[in-house]
């Protein structure tokens, strides 16, 4: 089974995140899951969440709104 190999001279980048080392025979699945979840720290980091809520249109004619998936055209 491919194995999953990180250099050891490799300087630690000072985040506060704890970077997964992977040596010769740990499981492939469980290297693979601890990956994952290190590479979405290091996006959570990177990219916080934004504000997907609803905002009104700029165009001063209609509006548009979205409910249960429906968008709804009005004019102002």
């Amino acid at each position: 089974a491919p194995s999953v190999h990180q250099q050891s001279d490799f300087s630690q980048p000072d985040t506060g995140l704890v970077v997964p080392v992977f040596q010769k025979g740990d499981d492939l699945i469980d290297a693979i899951n601890h990956m994952m979840s290190f590479l979405t720290a290091v996006v959570t980091l990177w990219h916080p969440p934004t504000n997907n809520q609803l905002r009104n249109s700029s165009n001063p004619r209609q509006q548009a709104t979205i409910n249960n998936g429906r968008v709804t055209i009005q004019p102002i």
